[in-house]
């Protein structure tokens, strides 16, 4: 791979991890909860921080 190519995937993932955790960041002030993956098993994080693997009542 050349350096440049290197570069611009560097980047790309720095722009798409900054967009990801903005988005959690407005998700938690918004009380939504947050899905995440695990090993292929979908966990969520609540608002209040608990984490479970039930799928949340309220976004149903």
């Amino acid at each position: 791979m050349y350096k440049r190519d290197y570069e611009l995937s560097a980047k790309i993932t720095r722009l798409g991890n900054r967009g990801v955790r903005k988005a959690i960041e407005r998700g938690k002030k918004a009380g939504i909860p947050i899905p995440f993956s695990r090993s292929g098993k979908v966990f969520y994080e609540m608002p209040d921080g608990t984490i479970t693997d039930k799928y949340p009542e309220e976004e149903k």
